[in-house]
């Protein structure tokens, strides 16, 4: 028996306060020492409640997670005897023993879950196997013990852990009372050399001179070959004497290319040797070549581009240049770019879908943009609520409203049964027509006249001509079009010009 919070247990010394207070008066005996018992047994419930009492209750049932090793330092033979050694203990364990298998390398899977013991059969998880991450099988292992049963880890493996904490990962294992059994297996039997580590400088200039820095480790005293392979050509090789245990390198080498470039560290057994493990004899490091800055300029105007084009490279950065309409859409070809510079290019030559490109370009990669002004740029190129200006610090809509003349738009749309036919792209010509009125009327100011008339064999007033209070209401009315009957073309402009004032002017 234990408690939680053993202060609460102080509130056992209220009973005889509660005795005193509650005796009843005008009851018989039996009923008093009735009322009391009752009193007493709340109070004692309640403070036991609250000391967190906890029943602790010894069980013979055993729950035992064999953590097998399957890292490349285990050969295959290894990982079999591994998995014997547990298939043995299995076969010891009482029926109502539980038993669960993981397997572990670079990261932790499950082959079995907590069952009733029994053999284990070829091991069929795959996990990453380049790096030994025992640290995480512990932590999964802990999260298969079910409540109530002794617990057990069991630990097979070479004990060449290389990524986290095992030791801290264990002590916290113990702390929670899992008894952790370590069965050490030799994964070497024969000679061995393996690259552990390749460093190099996150980020390079091109023609920076750096230092690439090399550890081989090797379980005996040998000779090998010490290979490193940068932008798919060899720049070092050499014969190097191993001495048992870990070997450090550095060589010097130039940054000659721009780009994310790889280098790859390979040690090869000189003729004669042997090695037990060819698949740990390499390993890669990258870092990020940087070369001039890249800039694509985009120009509908060839005298833009000749106005910019030679400043930009006079600042030393590689130009590119193409139309609005030629702008890459794609963001694998933009990600090139470091920046992105618009000059004067109106919103119809960019489209819809490469100004989402660019508002991707420059809000997930990160990427420039620099957007010139001129007749065809900003609120002048049609840039009003489209993903340009939401990329933009700035509004594409014209403030000064005095100078805006009052413009009256007259929309007359076919709504015969023929617009019911689909057009380009699979959508009805009706709902293309309807979208039409719906996007123009958004960029129409408030104190414009919009009106709608619809037409098939008669005409109908769908909106009156009217100032624009409601764009809403306006897109509300045209959507409640529909499709069908017949076509009178001349019906609908006789209603137009019905309703528009006319104003003539004679000399």
């Amino acid at each position: 028996m234990s408690f939680t919070n053993p202060l609460a247990l102080l509130g056992l010394l209220t009973i005889p306060l509660f005795i005193w207070l509650g005796r009843p008066k005008g009851w018989g005996r039996g009923r008093r020492i009735t009322a009391i018992v009752l009193r007493v047994l709340i109070v004692v419930c309640v403070v036991l409640g609250l000391s967190g009492l906890q029943v602790v209750r010894a069980t013979d049932d055993l729950a035992v997670v064999f953590v097998i090793d399957a890292s490349d330092s285990m050969p295959p033979q290894t990982i079999d005897a591994a998995r014997d050694y547990a298939n043995d203990a299995i076969a010891r364990m009482r029926p109502d023993d539980q038993a669960a298998v993981i397997v572990f390398g670079s990261d932790a899977l499950v082959e079995r879950p907590m069952t009733p013991a029994r053999e284990i059969g070829p091991l069929e998880s795959e996990v990453l196997s380049l790096n030994t991450d025992l640290s995480e099988a512990i932590r999964l292992a802990m999260a298969l013990y079910p409540p109530g049963s002794a617990r057990r880890m069991v630990i097979l493996s070479d004990g060449l852990a290389n990524v986290g904490d095992a030791e801290e990962a264990a002590r916290l294992a113990a702390a929670s009372g899992v008894e952790i059994v370590a069965v050490p297996f030799s994964a070497l039997s024969g000679q061995e050399i393996l690259v552990t580590d390749v460093d190099v400088p996150t980020t390079l200039n091109i023609g920076q001179t750096f230092d690439i820095t090399v550890a081989v480790e090797s379980n005996l005293q040998t000779t090998a070959i010490l290979r490193i392979i940068g932008g798919g050509q060899v720049v070092v090789e050499e014969t190097v004497a191993l001495v048992e245990g870990v070997n450090r390198y550095a060589f010097t080498l130039t940054a000659t290319e721009a780009g994310l470039t790889a280098f790859r560290v390979q040690i090869v057994p000189a003729a004669g040797e042997e090695d037990v493990f060819l698949q740990n004899n390499e390993l890669a490091a990258f870092t990020q070549v940087v070369g001039p800055p890249r800039v694509l300029l985009v120009a509908d105007d060839a005298v833009e581009i000749a106005n910019l084009a030679p400043a930009l490279l006079a600042q030393g950065l590689e130009v590119d240049q193409t139309t609005g309409s030629g702008l890459p859409p794609d963001l694998a070809v933009l990600g090139g770019y470091d920046a992105v510079v618009l000059a004067n290019v109106p919103a119809r030559s960019l489209g819809p879908t490469r100004m989402e490109a660019l508002q991707t370009y420059v809000r997930d990669l990160g990427g420039g943009l620099v957007v010139i002004g001129g007749p065809n740029a900003y609120a002048a190129g049609g840039y009003f609520e489209t993903p340009l200006e939401e990329t933009l610090p700035v509004e594409m809509q014209l403030k000064d409203q005095e100078r805006l003349p009052q413009l009256t738009v007259m929309y007359v749309i076919d709504k015969s049964g023929s617009m019911a036919d689909t057009s380009v792209g699979g959508f009805a010509k009706i709902e293309l027509a309807k979208e039409a009125i719906i996007r123009s009327v958004s960029l129409l100011n408030p104190f414009d006249r919009v009106g709608v008339i619809a037409f098939d064999e008669n005409a109908s007033t769908v909106v009156p001509l009217a100032p624009l209070t409601d764009k809403a209401q306006v897109s509300n009315q045209v959507g409640t079009l529909r499709a069908g009957g017949g076509t009178d073309i001349f019906a609908g402009l006789n209603a137009t010009y019905n309703v528009l004032p006319c104003l003539l002017y004679t000399s």
